[in-house]
């Protein structure tokens, strides 16, 4: 059996709270959806949270919530979730892309405020692979900010989370992500004018849209473990790293000195990434691209003009790397690393 990219963390705390809330006999949104809102709040400095089944859903009734006018710029990276760019077209939006650094695959903030102009409504940041921006001096030119924390929750930058300062802040919650309900997503809001907002929409659908406590229950507990996941999580990615060191191939950079959460482990191929990929599927070791579902993807002919992102979709490739590899998958991925043809 080969190695998956992607596997949920789950433990036997897991277990017991997602069995927990299906004993009580209540299993639609309830107790342990408040929970799992209350702890996003504190994690987020927020004052609401919202949790919805859908990630598409959950992105449309954030950008719905702001009522922007028609053609009302949003500045984003071309490498982020495809979701964006559906939500924004159908919203009569209009996408402005900034191209990305190459060592990092995430615009620089500077590079944000660049493409923004009196158009602009709102700025989309979606920390890549755990990499967070350093915010310490960040000056918010007006525009509403929207941080997307799907891959770098708990990440810190200058003693600033990735959460803490978006007037919006989401978090797709799949099973392939770094917290998991087993499906769902969750939208925070900073201010209560936009949290009413918000919840006005919502009055627009029926209670199905909402993540259920089953699903909550199971968010929750993979919350309250998190810390744990994190240090098997960078032990995983410093024994990876050391061993891709040792060939002619890259990796993308991040804030070293700081807490950085590893949700996956990238490589810059250099050479035949498809026959990078055969030599690793070879040694039952499953890959995917990087950035496979990113707006770039998208038949936009001229409206995505970012040569690096176009690089990156190429020749980015990821490696397995979650808590529950093992000793011996994650010796095998490290062998397979140091010899990449």
């Amino acid at each position: 059996m080969s190695i998956p990219v992607y596997r949920p963390s789950i433990r036997r705390k897991e277990m017991d709270s997602v069995l927990s809330c299906m004993v009580s006999d209540h299993i639609g949104p309830g107790m342990y959806s408040e929970q799992l809102t209350d702890l996003l709040n504190q994690y987020c400095g927020t004052k609401k949270a919202f949790l919805l089944r859908e990630y598409e859903r959950a992105v449309e009734i954030c950008f719905s919530a702001l009522q922007f006018e028609a053609d009302t710029e949003i500045v984003l990276s071309p490498l982020v979730p495809d979701t964006y760019l559906h939500v924004i077209q159908k919203l009569g939006l209009v996408p402005v892309f900034v191209d990305v650094n190459e060592a990092t695959a995430v615009p620089d903030l500077d590079d944000f405020l660049d493409k923004s102009s009196s158009k602009t409504g709102a700025i989309v940041v979606f920390g890549a692979f755990g990499y967070q921006w350093d915010f310490s001096e960040w000056e918010n030119p007006g525009v509403v900010l929207i941080e997307d924390i799907t891959q770098n929750y708990g990440s810190v930058v200058s003693e600033i989370p990735a959460g803490s300062t978006g007037d919006l802040v989401l978090m797709r919650m799949e099973p392939e992500d770094l917290i998991t309900t087993g499906g769902g997503s969750s939208l925070m809001v900073r201010e209560k004018e936009i949290s009413d907002a918000v919840a006005s929409v919502l009055d627009g659908f029926d209670g199905t849209v909402l993540l259920s406590d089953m699903n909550a229950a199971l968010g929750y507990s993979m919350m309250k473990e998190f810390d744990k996941n994190f240090e098997l999580r960078d032990e995983l990615y410093q024994l990876f790293l050391s061993s891709l060191r040792k060939g002619k191939h890259g990796y993308l950079v991040n804030n070293s000195e700081e807490r950085i959460i590893h949700s996956s482990f990238p490589v810059l191929v250099k050479g035949n990434r498809q026959e990078i990929q055969k030599y690793a599927r070879k040694k039952n070791v499953d890959t995917t691209l990087a950035f496979k579902g990113c707006c770039l993807e998208e038949e936009l002919g001229d409206m995505i003009v970012c040569p690096v992102a176009e690089t990156l979709i190429l020749n980015c490739i990821l490696f397995p790397l979650y808590p529950s590899l093992g000793k011996t998958n994650s010796e095998t991925i490290s062998k397979i690393l140091a010899t990449l043809p």
